[in-house]
This record gives structure tokens, C-alpha cells and sequence, in this order.
């Protein structure tokens, strides 16, 4: 029986935590945060007698090493916010367990001169010499769409665009959070990276605005923009082909307010001002006041009052040449709204479901031994055999990818 922690008790923990405790061969799962009224609410709601909880500081790696050596744990998987990518790592190593994450904190870092693309993969040798796993960025996008990508670019002789597009839609009478929304205005906020031709480029702010149909369950057309996000970096490198052109858009009913609030009012502006004699910045005083990512508890009653719907479709496109002749393979995701996904699993809502569902799998297929290989990587690098059970494992917990290919016949 496998034994893992989970550091972070949040919307992705909360899924995950549910998914792997329904797993035969899971033993034990410590579901960790520094707030320890988060994990007991969520493992409350989880309702499993293999989840335990406990406090840990995930900036200090001696923390976590102590944790993960007491409770003798084959995993960690890391739910937290990316700013504790580095220790988390460094803990998984010292302690030789295997590991797991979501998203990068730092694009195109160095090291000695050598370029690493996202800080995580600054430790690639090390985790290799150690003969331990490290997936990163193996949650929806990035991981999900990396995969759909990689599915379609493996029937391809030539591959000529990537196109990568997240959408959602929630209407609730009290400002809501599925996720981080510090992250995702911090992300709104930076330059855009892309890739063209054999080098990154960076987009402004809010451009290459793109009207896009998002088929059913959404079955909306609607606005995207260029999205700072980590596709467009390890696509490139990863795919195990040549790639021309790789992009990764985002929009939501509200992106012309985010628009207003951070191109117009400068809210994420980091530059301390002087108030009343007290030094402080935009984005400081802005993301204090931003709703925090809802609790089990406060899902669970918004749903029962009949107070918020949601539902969010992520949609890859790939095209190239096949035999000579072009293809446009566009494939998304069809998964559980709000309503469902927390009848599932209590307290969890549609986007930490299509996040942390694909994180889920692959954790058990490391866990079985269903993924083999060592040192760090992100999800594009698996293979035929690895993803038929890794899509498998998807359906397993309602969340189906569908698939058109478009072909020119004259």
C-alpha cells in the first residue's frame, strides 16, 4: 500500500485528495497546509478514514523533509502555490521520494549559464541520479493539453501550430474564486511568451485577441487572449518533433474588466506608494481585497441555495502535414460543471475537477509504476502506452476528450 502526502489543502488538494482515496492501493494520505482548519474542513468533506491531516510550512524545506521522512512517504504532490516549487523539490530529493506539481513560479531561469525554461527544471539531474520522478506541470493546462498535444503531433509528419485555449464561464450573485485569482491576474499582468519559428517571443498585454467556438458543454463563441503560461515554453523543446508555432489564449466573460483594472487603473502595479506616511503598492492593497478560492463548505451552500453555476472547457488545436496533405486535429475537454463535480466529490467545484483530476491519474500511474521514467518532465513526453492509461484513468472520473480532424479533400 502506497503512502502520500499532499502539500496544500485548497481547491486542487480538495479533488485530489478525493480521487486517491478511492484508490485500492493507497494506503495513507496526509493532506498538509499551514492552515490546519483548510485540511480538516476539506478531509470532513472527503469523508476518508486513509486521509490524515497536519500543519507544514512550505517554504521551509527541513519542514517538509521532516514530514516526508516521519511518515515514511513514497509521494509528494504539490497543491500549493508555485512560489514553493524550489523547496518542495529540494524536500522530495533529501528525503527520496517521488514528486509531483501543477505549474511553474519562474519561466526562462539559468543556472550556470544554461537555460532551463521553468525553475523545476533546474533539478533534472538531480532527480535523475536519485532515480526518482518528478512530473511537472501536470495538472489541466499545463499537462492535460500538453498530452493532447503530443497525441496529436505523434500522427503528424510535420507540425505547424499549437493552439491552446482556456474558457469559463461562472455566474454567482457574490464575487467567487474557483482558483488562485492572484495567480491568474499576476499571469493577466505579465507579457505573454509564445513560440514562432524557433524562438520565444513575448505578446502585450491583452493581445492577439481571438474570437474562438468552444463546442458543448459551453457551445459558445468567444473572446481569448494571449496568456502568460507555460505551454508555449516546453511544447517547443518536449514534443519529440519540431514544432512551428505554439500559443497558449485565455478569456472569460469578465477579461475587458481584468483588462480596465490592470492596464487602466494599474492594480498589479508593484511600486510602493506613499499613503497617509505608509508605504504601500497597488497590487498589494488589490489582491487583499480579491475572494478567496471557496471552501468545501461555501461550494457546497452556494449549490444547495441554487446561488452559482460554472462550467469551463479547455480546447487544443494542432495542425500540419500528414502524407503531404494538411490536418487540423481540435480536441477538448468535456467534464463535470460545478454541480457535478462536487455530488463526486463534496465541496469541489468544474475547475479544480479538470485541474486536479489529470493530476490525480498521473500520480497513481507513478505510484503503479505505470510511468517508469526518471528525473524531471513535463506531461508532453509520454508515450503512446502511457497515455492510453492515463485517458483511461480520465474517463474513470467523467471527464471525456473530444476529438474532430479536419482534413482538405480538394
Amino acid at each position: 500500500m502506497k503512502k502520500v502526502i499532499i502539500i496544500g489543502a485548497g481547491a486542487q488538494g480538495n479533488v485530489i485528495s478525493g480521487v486517491l482515496s478511492r484508490a485500492n492501493d493507497i494506503g495513507e494520505i496526509m493532506l498538509a497546509d499551514i492552515d490546519i482548519d483548510r485540511a480538516n474542513e476539506v478531509a470532513q468533506y472527503v469523508d476518508s478514514k486513509k486521509i490524515k491531516t497536519g500543519t507544514v510550512n512550505a517554504s521551509e524545506k527541513a519542514d517538509i523533509v521532516n514530514l516526508l521522512k516521519k511518515g515514511n512517504y513514497d509521494m509528494v504532490i504539490n497543491a500549493t502555490l508555485m512560489t514553493f516549487n524550489r523547496p518542495i523539490l529540494e524536500a522530495a530529493l533529501e528525503a527520496g521520494v517521488h514528486y509531483l506539481d501543477m505549474a511553474s513560479n519562474d519561466f526562462f531561469p539559468e543556472k550556470d549559464g544554461k537555460e532551463y525554461l521553468v525553475e523545476q527544471l533546474e533539478y533534472a539531474d538531480d532527480f535523475k541520479k536519485a532515480g526518482l520522478t518528478a512530473n511537472i506541470l501536470a495538472g489541466c493546462d499545463a499537462g492535460l493539453v500538453n498530452i493532447l498535444a503530443r497525441e496529436a503531433a505523434d500522427d503528424l509528419d510535420e507540425v505547424d501550430y499549437i493552439g491552446i485555449k482556456d474558457y469559463g464561464v461562472v455566474e454567482c450573485d457574490e464575487p467567487v474564486a474557483m482558483w488562485s485569482f492572484q495567480t491568474y491576474l499576476e499571469d493577466c499582468s505579465a507579457e505573454a511568451v509564445y513560440w514562432d519559428n524557433g524562438e520565444y517571443k513575448h505578446a502585450p498585454l491583452f493581445s492577439g485577441e481571438e474570437e474562438y467556438y468552444f463546442p458543448e458543454p459551453l457551445n459558445l463563441t468567444a473572446k481569448v487572449y494571449y496568456h502568460n503560461h507555460e505551454e508555449p515554453l516546453t511544447l517547443p523543446k518536449f514534443l519529440g518533433k519540431p514544432v512551428k508555432y505554439v500559443d497558449f489564449k485565455m478569456g472569460d466573460p469578465d477579461s475587458a474588466t481584468w483588462r480596465f483594472l490592470i492596464e487602466g487603473l494599474k492594480l498589479m502595479d508593484e511600486t510602493p506608494m506613499d499613503i497617509n506616511g505608509c508605504k504601500i503598492s497597488p497590487k498589494d492593497v488589490f489582491c487583499r481585497q480579491l475572494p478567496k478560492t471557496l471552501t468545501p463548505k461555501k461550494c457546497i451552500e452556494l449549490l444547495k441555495e441554487n446561488r452559482i453555476k460554472s462550467q469551463a472547457v479547455i480546447a487544443v488545436d494542432v495542425k500540419g502535414k500528414k502524407d503531404g496533405k494538411p490536418l487540423h486535429y481540435k480536441m477538448w475537454t468535456d467534464s463535470p460543471n460545478i454541480e457535478k463535480a462536487c455530488s463526486i466529490i463534496p465541496g469541489t467545484n468544474d475547475v479544480s475537477w479538470i485541474t486536479s483530476v489529470p493530476a490525480s491519474v498521473l500520480s497513481l500511474m507513478i505510484l503503479r509504476g505505470q510511468i517508469k521514467r526518471t528525473g524531471v518532465f513535463p506531461c508532453e513526453v509520454l508515450e503512446k502506452k502511457e497515455r492510453e492509461i492515463f485517458f483511461k484513468g480520465l474517463r474513470e472520473w467523467e471527464v471525456t476528450i473530444r476529438k474532430q480532424v479536419f482534413s482538405d479533400i480538394a
